[in-house]
């Protein structure tokens, strides 16, 4: 399915089949993608997964225990989404807005958070391991942990 400039708040894609669906330049607030499968299992342990959600508005959405990885997510507004046990592990969330926004509770290793909006991301509590940040932000982040940045 393909949803262009599209008000798809508070929709409801709960256990939807949603391999390759492409929602870009939509509103979204609220809606729900619990049990939605963005996933072709190939075998039991090989799969992949396809989705283009881009430039749209999730703030609200609930993607608790949702499986999106090596997906395209840039340039949302993430703003109080509900991820809890999702799995964005080397996805495109470059260009994204997180505010209010529970790090701890998914998978972000291997992702691309340049030019991101981090909100309150501690280092400290999340597992960044192989993630992309830009050098503001980078900075931004060790000044939080009482490290000055110079050059």
């Amino acid at each position: 399915a393909i949803f262009k400039s599209c008000d798809l708040s508070m929709a409801d894609f709960r256990n939807a089949s949603a391999l390759g669906i492409e929602i870009s330049h939509c509103r979204a607030q609220g809606a729900d993608f619990r049990g939605a499968s963005f996933m072709n299992m190939i075998t039991t342990r090989t799969w992949f997964c396809s989705a283009y959600i881009t430039n749209t508005n999730l703030s609200y959405a609930n993607f608790s225990k949702v499986v999106l990885e090596k997906c395209e997510l840039w340039e949302n507004r993430w703003m109080g989404a509900q991820v809890l046990g999702a799995t964005f592990s080397g996805s495109d969330l470059s260009g994204g807005e997180f505010s209010t926004f529970d790090w701890r509770a998914a998978n972000f290793t291997h992702c691309d958070l340049t030019n991101s909006e981090l909100g309150d991301l501690d280092i400290r509590r999340v597992d960044l391991q192989g993630v992309k940040l830009d050098n503001y932000q980078a900075s931004l982040l060790m000044e939080r942990l009482g490290i000055a940045i110079i050059g």
